[in-house]
């Protein structure tokens, strides 16, 4: 197989806090929503219960509603926790990204593995970097200028041909931007 791009990035924390800016910003509103319509559904039971003197029922309901309420508030958080305190983040540790025709290999110090791009969620391209998704929360992120390579614009071309549903550009106009802080 040719190698067609090759990309170096190394996670830092201010690399990582950028990442979960965007990530915040581009699904924040479906995790809230979906909370909320799910808590809303557990308490119509729990009033419901309560209405037709099934006690027993609604404390039950009302346990669910709390457990679940809590693990969507701290499970993230956690998350994030683990992420920030991994060696990838800690260490500074450096991916590399190499790209095939049908899939991308991404090595570390101890070990590789492969993606294929069928197997790909969603890909966004920011300013400096191409965020590559495999579910709506764990990514891989390619700086723009940790091309070996290859170049950015030629990258975003051949991504969006292997992915064309599911590449989306996601730029935040600097000019806006500077108008909304005034």
């Amino acid at each position: 197989m040719k190698l067609l791009f090759k990309n170096t990035t190394t996670y830092s924390k201010h690399i990582y806090d950028d990442f979960l800016s965007f990530h915040s910003r581009k699904f924040s509103f479906k995790y809230h929503l979906f909370s909320f319509v799910i808590s809303m559904l557990i308490l119509f039971l729990i009033i419901l219960y309560v209405q037709n003197h099934y006690y027993e029922l609604a404390v039950i309901f009302c346990a669910c509603l709390t457990s679940f309420i809590l693990y969507r508030y701290f499970h993230p958080i956690e998350e994030v926790n683990q992420d920030y305190h991994s060696d990838k983040i800690t260490k500074e540790q450096s991916f590399t990204f190499l790209f095939y025709d049908h899939y991308f290999k991404i090595n570390t110090k101890r070990q590789y593995s492969i993606v294929y791009y069928r197997k790909l969620y969603k890909i966004f391209e920011t300013d400096t970097f191409f965020y590559l998704y495999l579910d709506n929360r764990h990514s891989f992120l390619l700086d723009k200028s940790g091309f070996k390579k290859g170049t950015p614009l030629d990258f975003r071309n051949f991504i969006k041909k292997k992915c064309p549903f599911k590449y989306k550009l996601d730029r935040i106009d600097k000019e806006d931007n500077d108008n909304t802080k005034k």
